[in-house]
C-alpha cells in the first residue's frame, strides 16, 4: 500500500509539476489513447478541457482541429486519417505550425521504448518576430555590400524593357535582351561596344545630352524615335539613373527603355476620338438648322424649275442654285456621318464584291497614268457594315491616295483576315477576335509624322483648294461606327498606306433581294386627310404644297400638343406627317406613341433635320422616316408605304 500509495504521490508531482512549464504536454500510450496532458498545452492550442480526459482518443483531437480549419480545408475524415495513420508510425518528429490566429507552435514528438510517445507544444512566435527582425536588420546593414548582387538582380532579361549599364566612356558594359535585340545585338556582342556603334546617329544626336547629364549624377527621362535596323521606327521612352560609388563618385549610369509605340498610337486616337465628339456636338445643331433651310431652298427651287418656261434662265439660274443646294444637302449627309447620326444601314457583306463594285467604279474615273491593283485573292471575308458607307469609304482612301501621286503611279487595294490578340487590339481600341483588314496603298509622296498625327482630323486637307477635308474622317468615323478602326502608315517619298480593320463574321448564305411592295406604284392620295405638324413655317409650306400636289387635303399643327387636339376634335386623319424636333414637352417620337395608344390604325411618318432617325430603333424602319431635305420622289415612297395596304 505503501508502494502504490508513493507511486501516486510521485505521480501526483509530476503532473503538479508539467502545469508549471511553458511548454504544452501530451502523452499517449501505443493505442493512442491519451495519458496525460497539462493546461498550457489546452490553451496554447485553445481545446476545451473535456478532451482533456485520460483515455480520450488522438483522433478526437485531430478531429475538434480539422472541423475548425487548424488544417486548412479539405474532407475532415480525410485530414483526421491522415494525421493519425502518421501518428501510429510512433516516429520521434519535429516542425512548426502556424495556428490560423497566426501563433507559430513548435512540435516536438519523441516514441515512448512501451509504445506511444510524448509532444512537446512549444510557442514560438516571438521567437520567429525577433529573427525577422534581425535578418531585417542584417540586410539593411549588409546592403552596401550587396550592391553588385543588387545589380544582377535588377538587370535580368525577365524584365519587360531594355535596360543597359554604360560606364563614364559610353561603353556598354550590359544590355538585357529587351535592349540589344531591337537594335540588331545580342547581349553577348554588344558588351563593350561603344554607343556611336550601338545606335543610329539620328539616336546618339538626341540622346548624348542626356548622357551628358547622368555623368553630372542627374537622373533623367526622355523620349525618343528609335531607327531599327529592319527598317521600323519606335517611340521610346528613356530613364537614366546615374550609378553613384561610396565615395560620391558617378561610375556610369543605367539606361532603362520602355516601347511607348502602342501607347502614344493610343493616345493619339483618344485625342481624335475626343476631336469627333466636339464637332459631333457643334455639327449636329448646324447639320438640323441648314436641312431645314436647304428643305426650304429645293422645295421652292424644285416647282420654280419645272414650272419655268425659259430653258435658258432655267439653265443659267435655276438648274445651277439647285445642284448647289444638293451639295450642300450632301455635305450636311457627311457632317452627320461624322457625328454617328447619320442613319446606318448595316448588313452581312462579301468584301469581295463591295471591293470589285468600288474598282469598276475608280477605274473609269482616276487617271490614266495610275494603275489600280486589286486584291489577288478574291475569298474575302464577310462582315456585317454598311455597303454603301464601306464602298465610299474604299473611294475617299483611293481618291486620297491618287491626290498624293504626281504623275505615274500604282494605287494597291489588297483584303485578308487576321485575328488581334489582346495587346494589339488594345491599341486599336477594339475587342480581340477575328478581323476584315482591306488596306489601300499607293507610291505617293507620303506624309510626315506631323500630318499622320491630322490626317483624320475633320476639315484637315493639305490641299484645301481641292475638297473638304471631309473624306479620311468620314473613313474613320465609318470605321468606327462598325466597330472597327482605321491606321495608317507612310514614309516620306515612298508612299502611304491606310488599313481599315473591320470585325469579321461567318460566311452566310446569299439570298435573293426581295422586291419592294410599292416600288413603282403611284401614289393614291385624292381625298386623303394629312395633318402635317411642323414648327418651322416656310419648311411647313413647302412640305404642304408638296404634299398637297399629290391630291391630299392638309391641315397644319406647331406642335405635338396641337397635333393630338385637332386628331381628337377635328375630321378623321388617314395620315400624320411630322418632324421630329417639335417646340413643346413633346417631340414627334412621343407624338407617334402618343397615337399609336390611342388610333392604332392612323399611320405616322415621322421626318428630321438632324440626321437622329436611328434613335428610333428598329421600329423606325424603311419608309418611316424622312431625311430633310427629301425629293418628291423620296416623299412619295414613303406615303406610299404608310398607306399601302396591311402597312
Amino acid at each position: 500500500m505503501t508502494s502504490s500509495g508513493g507511486s501516486q504521490n510521485n505521480l501526483a508531482t509530476v503532473r503538479s509539476a508539467l502545469e508549471h512549464i511553458e511548454q504544452g504536454i501530451t502523452v499517449f500510450d501505443a493505442d493512442l489513447r491519451l495519458v496525460a496532458l497539462n493546461a498550457r498545452f489546452l490553451e496554447l492550442l485553445d481545446i476545451p478541457a473535456e478532451l482533456g480526459e485520460p483515455g480520450t482518443d488522438f483522433a478526437e483531437f485531430m478531429r475538434y482541429n480539422a472541423v475548425r480549419g487548424e488544417y486548412g480545408e479539405g474532407d475532415i475524415e480525410a485530414l483526421v486519417a491522415e494525421r493519425v495513420n502518421q501518428a501510429r508510425k510512433f516516429e520521434a518528429h519535429c516542425f512548426e505550425r502556424v495556428r490560423p490566429d497566426g501563433t507559430i507552435l513548435k512540435v516536438t514528438g519523441t516514441p515512448l521504448p512501451e509504445g506511444g510517445f510524448v509532444a512537446v507544444y512549444t510557442d514560438v512566435t516571438k521567437d520567429r518576430k525577433r529573427e525577422a527582425e534581425l535578418e531585417s536588420r542584417v540586410k539593411a546593414r549588409t546592403e552596401k555590400l550587396r550592391r553588385n548582387q543588387a545589380r544582377l538582380s535588377l538587370i535580368t532579361n525577365e524584365v519587360p524593357a531594355g535596360i543597359a549599364f554604360l560606364d563614364t566612356g559610353f561603353v556598354f558594359e550590359y544590355a538585357n535582351r529587351g535592349f540589344a535585340k531591337p537594335l540588331g545585338f545580342t547581349p553577348e556582342t554588344i558588351r563593350g561596344k561603344q554607343a556611336e556603334e550601338v545606335l543610329s546617329p539620328n539616336m546618339i544626336k538626341a540622346a548624348m545630352p542626356w548622357f551628358e547629364r547622368a555623368l553630372t549624377g542627374e537622373s533623367a527621362t526622355y523620349d525618343i524615335d528609335a531607327d531599327l535596323p529592319d527598317g521600323r521606327k519606335m517611340f521610346v521612352r528613356s530613364y537614366l539613373r546615374p550609378e553613384i560609388s561610396d565615395e560620391g563618385r558617378v561610375t556610369g549610369f543605367y539606361l532603362l527603355t520602355v516601347d511607348m509605340t502602342r501607347q502614344r498610337e493610343s493616345d493619339l486616337a483618344l485625342i481624335r476620338a475626343q476631336k469627333m465628339e466636339a464637332l459631333g456636338t457643334l455639327s449636329a445643331g448646324i447639320a438640323h438648322d441648314f436641312n431645314n433651310l436647304l428643305t426650304i431652298i429645293l422645295g421652292n427651287l424644285t416647282p420654280l424649275e419645272q414650272e419655268m418656261g425659259d430653258e435658258d434662265l432655267r439653265r443659267e439660274y435655276l438648274l445651277p442654285a439647285i445642284s448647289a443646294a444638293s451639295r450642300g444637302n450632301d455635305l450636311t449627309t457627311r457632317l452627320l456621318s461624322l457625328t454617328k447620326q447619320s442613319k446606318s444601314l448595316a448588313a452581312p457583306i462579301k468584301t469581295s464584291e463591295s471591293i470589285a463594285s468600288t474598282l469598276r467604279i475608280l477605274t473609269a474615273s482616276l487617271p490614266s497614268d495610275i494603275k489600280l491593283v486589286g486584291p489577288e485573292d478574291p475569298c474575302a471575308p464577310w462582315v456585317n457594315v454598311d455597303r454603301g458607307q464601306l464602298e465610299m469609304a474604299l473611294i475617299n482612301l483611293a481618291v486620297n491616295s491618287s491626290e498624293a501621286i504626281s504623275g505615274p503611279g500604282r494605287i494597291t487595294v489588297s483584303c485578308n483576315e487576321t485575328v488581334l490578340d489582346l495587346a494589339h487590339a488594345r491599341t486599336l481600341k477594339l475587342n480581340p477576335g477575328r478581323y476584315c483588314t482591306i488596306t489601300v496603298s499607293d507610291t505617293g509622296h507620303g506624309m510626315s509624322e506631323e500630318v499622320m498625327q491630322r490626317v483624320f482630323d475633320p476639315f484637315y486637307s493639305r490641299k484645301p483648294d481641292k475638297g473638304s477635308g471631309l473624306g479620311l474622317a468620314m473613313v474613320y468615323a465609318f470605321a468606327e461606327l462598325s466597330g472597327g478602326a482605321i491606321t495608317v502608315t507612310s514614309e516620306e517619298k515612298v508612299g502611304s498606306a491606310f488599313t481599315l480593320y473591320l470585325p469579321s463574321i461567318d460566311p452566310q448564305e446569299e439570298a435573293p433581294p426581295s422586291p419592294d411592295p410599292v416600288a413603282g406604284e403611284r401614289v393614291e392620295l385624292d381625298g386623303m386627310e394629312v395633318l402635317l405638324v411642323e414648327d418651322n413655317p416656310l419648311v411647313r409650306d413647302v412640305v404642304r404644297r408638296q404634299v398637297e400636289a399629290l391630291g391630299a387635303r392638309v391641315s397644319e399643327a406647331e406642335s405635338a400638343e396641337e397635333a393630338m387636339l385637332t386628331i381628337e376634335t377635328k375630321t378623321p386623319f388617314d395620315l400624320v406627317l411630322s418632324d421630329i424636333s417639335l417646340t413643346g414637352k413633346m417631340t414627334g417620337i412621343d407624338l407617334r406613341d402618343e397615337i399609336g395608344k390611342r388610333h392604332a390604325n392612323l399611320p405616322v411618318i415621322l421626318m428630321t433635320a438632324h440626321g437622329a432617325a436611328d434613335v428610333l430603333g428598329p421600329d423606325g424602319g424603311a419608309g418611316q422616316v424622312l431625311q430633310k431635305p427629301f425629293r418628291k420622289n423620296q416623299l412619295e415612297t414613303a406615303l406610299a408605304r404608310a398607306v399601302a395596304p396591311g402597312s
